[in-house]
């Protein structure tokens, strides 16, 4: 979620508390006769003709669509993207931006450790947590993988990936799953 995006909700939440607040006071003081002046009932004599008009389920279903669309709209503004591309590298200026394709890498990564002897699968990518550049290997093992040995390749990957991307701040993440089930191979007579 972008700053913009914050600071319209935090003016929203404002705008909408006040305004709760304001009737909310005015309902009391209407119960309470602070103002003399007030009616005892709201009568809108005109409010039965409005609705038997031509225009007017026309203007409901319009106004009921575009309140529809603005929630939509709210609702997928706030999902969170963490997924990301692109990193933008040092050198980069008014005059031009430098980028490299560093979820590419990360995918790369994931292929030559799912290589890795009893790697089942893995697959990689470049995500923002809380902040930061985080490269995210899911890794499928299968049951009797030698722990030390996938560290071992693990960190080779990984060192790998932090010399092809150039980036200090780059953290990584390597999830693992293990299979439930050993695979078989299959059998050659």
């Amino acid at each position: 979620m972008g700053r913009g995006l914050i600071a319209l909700d935090r003016v929203a939440a404002f705008v909408l508390g006040l305004l709760l607040l304001a009737g909310g006071a005015a309902a009391l003081a209407w119960k309470y006769d602070v103002f003399a002046d007030a009616p005892d009932r709201i009568r809108l004599p005109d409010l039965p003709n409005l609705v038997t008009e031509d225009w007017w389920p026309w203007a409901i279903g319009a106004a009921g669509i575009t309140f529809v669309l603005m929630a939509l709209s709210w609702l997928l503004r706030h999902i969170p993207r963490r997924r990301i591309n692109r990193l933008s590298l040092e050198g980069s200026s008014a005059e031009g931006r430098l980028t490299a394709d560093v979820d590419s890498a990360v995918g790369a990564a994931a292929q030559v450790l799912a290589g890795t002897p009893n790697v089942r699968s893995c697959s990689g990518h470049l995500i923002t947590d809380r902040g930061e550049v985080v490269a995210e290997l899911k890794t499928t093992i299968e049951p009797d993988t030698d722990l030390d040995q996938l560290r071992l390749a693990t960190e080779q990957v990984l060192t790998e990936l932090h010399q092809m991307v150039g980036r200090e701040e780059l953290r990584t993440r390597v999830l693992l799953r293990t299979a439930r089930q050993q695979t078989t191979s299959p059998r050659v007579i």
